[in-house]
């Protein structure tokens, strides 16, 4: 007996949505979950050199050093494929000198690749003459089998070695951002180091003379690939924004300021 093409269709359409339910159910399952830990007030502390002097003589040079925590709440770190943190200038008052850490390459290999060729060439000639010669001694004949052998030989061994500079890849992309009122750090996981813990971010700024405070805005993120049915696509395991509250080292009325400040945007 046939089945009715609407019924069909319908069973189709039911088995359809089962089996996508279930990858999603899959994926959403197998989908990693992390928080962003760091302080909402920080401070800065000047930095005195000659130089400074020399490069900034109307402004002066301060350092931020900003401690940002990777926790790994449900699935697997290693799902984890990048870690980006950006710090940015709220009102672009101040503009970025350097930062830390820069931009660094690791490789699975200890040391460059080494091949070694070995490359053989021969050459030979040989050849032999040989016959029966009967002697006349008396009733005696004498076999003789004389031979004659040519040979030429030479043999040369190449040996090429050639060495191959491991191949690297970036675990820390950094640079600068909002025409340099701000910066970026990209953190990759590799087999000597981690995306989950603790990772201090340094960078100074060039400021004006009388700056005491200022405010910026600190962005986290955590991406990866996201297996949905049976494709792969970018997806965002996590995102934080929240604003950072500066204040200069010493300064404790910069300090209270901060501090209150960022008491008000909590309300």
């Amino acid at each position: 007996m046939s089945v009715p093409i609407t019924r069909w269709l319908g069973l189709f359409v039911s088995f359809s949505l089962s089996v996508s339910d279930v990858s999603v159910s899959e994926a959403v399952a197998a989908s990693p979950s992390l928080a962003f830990d760091f302080g909402n007030t920080a401070e800065c502390r000047e930095i005195l050199t000659d130089d400074a002097d020399q490069l900034y003589p109307n402004d002066k040079l301060v350092e931020l050093k900003l401690r940002v925590s990777v926790h790994l709440l449900a699935g697997k770190i290693d799902d984890v494929e990048e870690i980006r943190i950006e710090i940015g200038d709220c009102d672009n008052r101040i503009r970025v000198e350097s930062f830390l850490p820069n931009t660094r390459l690791e490789s699975d290999f200890s040391e460059d690749v080494k091949v070694t060729k070995t490359v053989e060439h021969g050459k030979s000639l040989g050849a032999s003459l040989g016959g029966e010669s009967p002697v006349p001694l008396g009733d005696v004949v004498a076999h003789v089998l004389p031979s004659v052998n040519g040979g030429l030989s030479k043999r040369e061994v190449v040996v090429k070695k050639l060495v191959l500079r491991a191949p690297q890849y970036a675990v820390v992309a950094s640079g600068t951002i909002g025409q340099e009122h701000g910066v970026f750090f990209k953190l990759r996981a590799s087999p000597q180091t981690t995306l989950e813990g603790s990772h201090e971010l340094t960078v100074r700024f060039v400021v004006p003379k009388n700056w005491r405070g200022d405010s910026l805005q600190v962005c986290c993120y955590a991406t990866g690939q996201e297996k949905f049915l049976w494709t792969k696509q970018q997806a965002t395991w996590a995102r934080t924004c929240a604003p950072l509250a500066l204040y200069l080292a010493g300064d404790l009325e910069a300090r209270i300021a901060a501090e209150q400040h960022m008491s008000q945007q909590s309300l």
